[in-house]
């Protein structure tokens, strides 16, 4: 992750040697972690070899600095809870790769075989597996044939879930088929085939955004104004979905608190657990923030904030 202290010199226009140097090693550790393809840097000199080299590497992290300065991608970072300003700085990169993909190519919605692929690979990566009768079956603990409901039973379940919306500004598929196979799998309460869970993902998104026209372009409404009118209730309702009293009220004063000498050290002996267990539940909950939200701009970022601190606040009382 990217350090505060660093992130507070760029933008206030006072980046260090070691400060650049930080978010250049950074910004390569995601490069590789994501396989990001070297066509996101626009420059005449690159090679055709998969790897990068560190001048494309800074040429990349340039472009970055410029693009972000240039749509004031900064402006409200000062703004920011300090726990919650590395993660909102990545989204900032993130959202950055994204518009350099999108210009290459013209996105046109998730296809059934892309979702057959992602519901596979999230199976193996996060799932059991078992061969029954030939076909293979998941679900989120070890399970036999006697486990598996009727179709009808599964399907009734799963009827009752809402659908997922896949916009032309949906940037990444993965983390929405993630968490539909998640929903499928809660609301079933029952192994489900790989095959079964491809169509009852695929059924489950909400396309018709590819085949309307964007609202602000219809409405002539500008983007604060969108944001404004979004009702985050939704995808807040999912964050926070299963959470006690006693973690939201953890996680309120961790994440939400500009307190800077609060500590992992501090909050487990407030709370009278072991440092270990803290970690965990900060880290489970901050990966369900990033599969379930991603900010299309700054301002949209810090409202949806505002109503999820608000929402923990509640929750702890």
């Amino acid at each position: 992750m990217f350090n505060i202290e660093y992130i507070n010199e760029l933008i206030s226009g006072q980046l260090s040697v070691s400060g650049y140097k930080h978010i250049v090693s950074v910004v390569f550790a995601y490069i590789k972690k994501y396989n990001w393809p070297k066509s996101i840097v626009i420059s005449s000199n690159s090679d055709f070899s998969k790897y990068w080299t560190v001048e494309e590497i800074e040429e990349f992290v340039h472009q970055f600095f410029e693009w972000a300065l240039t749509k004031d991608k900064f402006q409200y970072l000062h703004k920011l809870p300090e726990n919650y300003l590395s993660y909102y700085f990545s989204q900032i990169l993130v959202s950055f790769v994204a518009n350099r993909i999108k210009e290459e190519q013209q996105k046109a919605g998730l296809s059934y075989d892309k979702c057959r692929e992602l519901v596979t690979s999230i199976s193996k990566e996060n799932y059991t597996i078992n061969v029954i009768d030939g076909v293979e079956y998941i679900y989120n603990k070890q399970f036999t044939a006697k486990d598996i409901l009727a179709d009808q039973e599964i399907e009734l379940a799963i009827s009752y879930l809402p659908k997922i919306p896949i916009l032309n500004s949906t940037k990444h598929y993965k983390p929405l088929v993630k968490l539909a196979v998640e929903d499928i799998l809660n609301a079933a309460a029952s192994p489900i085939s790989i095959k079964k869970m491809t169509d009852k993902v695929f059924q489950l998104f909400d396309q018709k955004g590819f085949t309307l026209p964007d609202a602000n372009e219809e409405s002539g409404i500008a983007d604060n104004e969108l944001i404004k009118l979004k009702n985050f209730d939704a995808v807040i309702a999912r964050i926070v979905f299963n959470l006690s009293k006693n973690d939201a009220k953890i996680l309120s004063e961790f994440l939400f608190n500009n307190d800077k000498n609060l500590s992992i050290g501090k909050m487990a002996e407030k709370f009278k657990m072991p440092k270990s267990t803290l970690h965990q539940k900060i880290d489970a909950f901050k990966k369900k923030l990033r599969a379930n939200f991603i900010p299309e701009n700054e301002e949209e970022g810090i409202i949806f904030i505002k109503q999820l601190a608000k929402v923990l606040d509640n929750s702890s009382k």
